[in-house]
């Protein structure tokens, strides 16, 4: 659910969400419909015992600032084995250990290659651009700027730079911080620290995990519903750096039915991208404890 619109209430009758805003006809809406609550402007009011559904049913509440950056979130906090858990992810990035790293990091460069290569054939793209790509699972920062520049020849951004202000930039950098959300959620959830990362460098405030854990899933959860946009002829509307409004709604409405689709692993498992965020993070605390070997995931196209 995305409340993106100025004055907007969400309250309860009975145990339904009742969604209004003044002189609008009201929505009665079903927890069992939402998975999370996108708080997306200000002059949003939303009442205790919303706030109390929500917990019960296991649905976060995210604020978004003009950005896409979470500032605040509710959520029920259940984590499993968190002493265990966090003792084996600590030891294991004190220890360098590099199995995990490395899974994350060819499961992205395997999902940016099969991204590239599903656009090029669907627009009749020439080019062996993703052989590129896949060749590089061992150099992370050669497969992106593999990755970016056969992007730029489906959509019109010249490259990828997260402190440009260019609409196609900000749009990146707004739907990237949708899916730290959602992942942020998963990872804390199953008992691992979200600050301590195995890729991306500790800084304090840093959300380490969720960057290194995002990697996998940018391609499929951000990056193609984005270029399916751009593609489409989207073009967002950016003013002091900032999208507009309605630009923030097409992109959250965007990412939000990605997330919500069904995706294939290379396991042969079928089910939301959500859903496998969240069995990737539990595998992922089964690893740090020494219960199995992590394996990244990767789409099946």
């Amino acid at each position: 659910m995305e409340i993106a619109d100025y004055g907007v209430r969400l309250s309860v009758k009975g145990n339904t969400f009742v969604l209004a805003k003044k002189g609008g006809k009201a929505r009665n809406i079903s927890p069992a419909e939402v998975d999370q609550i996108l708080v997306m402007t200000s002059g949003v009011t939303i009442t205790s015992k919303a706030i109390r559904l929500a917990v019960d049913h296991g649905i976060d509440v995210v604020f978004l600032d003009s950005r896409g950056l979470p500032y605040g979130r509710v959520f029920q906090s259940e984590p499993i084995k968190t002493v265990e858990t966090r003792k084996g992810q600590y030891l294991a990035i004190i220890r360098g250990d590099s199995e995990i790293p490395r899974e994350i990091i060819k499961a992205k460069v395997r999902n940016q290659a099969n991204h590239v290569k599903f656009w090029f054939k669907k627009l009749g793209v020439q080019g062996d651009d993703y052989k590129q790509i896949e060749g590089k699972t061992d150099d992370e920062p050669t497969a992106a700027r593999y990755y970016w520049h056969a992007l730029s020849r489906i959509i019109p951004m010249k490259n990828r730079d997260p402190e440009s202000t260019d609409g196609y930039n900000v749009s990146f950098n707004y739907a990237y911080a949708i899916l730290y959300s959602n992942v942020h959620r998963a990872l804390q959830l199953v008992g691992l620290d979200p600050y301590a990362g195995f890729v991306h460098k500790d800084r304090s405030g840093r959300l380490s995990l969720v960057y290194d854990f995002s990697e996998m899933f940018k391609p499929v959860s951000v990056d193609f519903p984005l270029v399916s946009l751009f593609v489409e002829g989207f073009k967002p509307k950016v003013k002091d750096g900032v999208l507009d409004a309605e630009s923030r709604k097409k992109l959250a409405d965007s990412v939000i039915n990605a997330l919500n689709s069904k995706v294939k692993d290379e396991a042969g498992e079928v089910r939301t991208c959500s859903q496998a965020i969240r069995a990737y993070a539990l595998k992922l605390a089964s690893a740090v404890r020494g219960e199995e070997k992590f394996r990244g995931f990767v789409k099946v196209w």
